[in-house]
């Protein structure tokens, strides 16, 4: 119990000096755009002077990312041949000669996590019923999605026979600024489309009100589309029959949401870390996935590297008001970014 007679006074506590690091974001800005209205006339000179040239070296940064954006447009014409290429092998419209491998393998290191036949016993593999003169690549698109954790947790079971239509994912480099992500499916009994589409809008320049926020290219707005479903075939909606014989609609999480975000629910303040992993799976797919989808598919790249966690011990929601229970492990949508950025153990 408190001592009653103690004085609690601030100026009784003994001075702690700690970095203005440690102060909120607001905090912080506020305390030191405070201390530098404070500083001698002459410091505060320079400062304007420094701070005008930081307004040239972002008018240098501006042009520079837009020359990039250029050259990543140009040479992606010259990826996509390849990607056709990939394509044509994974469709199995072509079959192409044995070759030999122009790479070294990377021997596995076996560790004290070492894979268990009760870890293969627990995981969905769409690797197991390949036949051996299958058309090209079964599955091949939909295996790639499911060995990413940010994009597993948005897969669900009724999303996966829509998602075995996939049979292409590719990067469309715009003219006006943006990148279009193209979905490419085959004819399939849940919708009509044989392309599914997010564009994702870039600002080149600084805002006027906000100069000294800008850091590259950076994704500011996007675009879906709408997909037309067959009837009663909705895979984010169905039907549920009550017992007065009326029929209740309800909405289910599908992968296919992605497809469609409302531009307000991604300006809302609330949803910033859902705009923000929304923007990062979209580089995450055109930067990473699409080039090196081969490598996503043999396991060369894992996106969690440095995760130890056991398999058997994860479970994958987007539900924030669910709460773990004894081992499970609730990641959110807040969590996403971890699993985001990949590591490359290969060539």
């Amino acid at each position: 119990m408190a001592d009653e007679n103690v004085d609690l006074n601030v100026e009784n506590f003994p001075k702690i000096n700690v970095a203005p690091a440690y102060m909120c974001a607001g905090k912080r800005r506020e305390f030191l755009h405070n201390k530098v209205k404070k500083l001698p006339r002459s410091v505060k000179d320079k400062i304007i002077v420094l701070k005008n040239m930081q307004l040239d070296y972002i008018q240098l940064e501006e042009q520079y990312f837009q020359q990039l954006y250029t050259l990543q447009s140009e040479f992606q014409d010259r990826f996509q041949q390849l990607n056709d290429q990939r394509q044509s092998i994974v469709m199995g419209t072509t079959e192409p000669p044995a070759e030999e491998p122009n790479y070294n393998a990377v021997p596995l290191e076996v560790g004290p996590d070492a894979l268990t036949e009760q870890d293969c016993a627990q995981v969905q593999s769409f690797y197991d019923d390949i036949e051996e003169n299958c058309k090209g690549i079964p599955n091949f698109w939909l295996t790639i999605l499911r060995n990413i954790k940010a994009f597993a947790v948005l897969i669900h079971e009724r999303d996966e026979p829509a998602l075995k239509k996939l049979v292409d994912i590719k990067a469309k480099f715009d003219k006006l600024d943006s990148f279009t992500l193209e979905f490419y499916f085959k004819r399939n009994r849940y919708f009509s489309n044989t392309l599914l589409t997010r564009q994702y809008f870039l600002r080149t320049t600084a805002e006027d009100d906000k100069p000294f926020h800008f850091d590259g290219l950076e994704i500011y707005k996007t675009h879906g589309c709408v997909i037309d479903w067959y009837p009663n075939m909705e895979l984010t909606e169905g039907f549920n029959s009550t017992f007065t014989s009326d029929f209740q609609t309800w909405t289910f999480e599908s992968f296919f949401e992605f497809f469609y975000i409302p531009d307000a629910r991604l300006d809302d303040e609330k949803n910033k870390k859902l705009r923000d992993m929304d923007f990062e799976l979209a580089y995450l797919l055109r930067n990473k996935v699409i080039p090196r989808a081969v490598l996503y598919y043999t396991g060369d790249i894992v996106d969690d590297e440095n995760d130890k966690k056991e398999i058997s011990e994860l479970y994958f929601s987007f539900d924030d008001d669910i709460e773990s229970e004894g081992s499970v492990e609730i990641i959110g949508n807040d969590d996403i970014d971890e699993y985001v950025n990949p590591s490359t153990n290969a060539y």
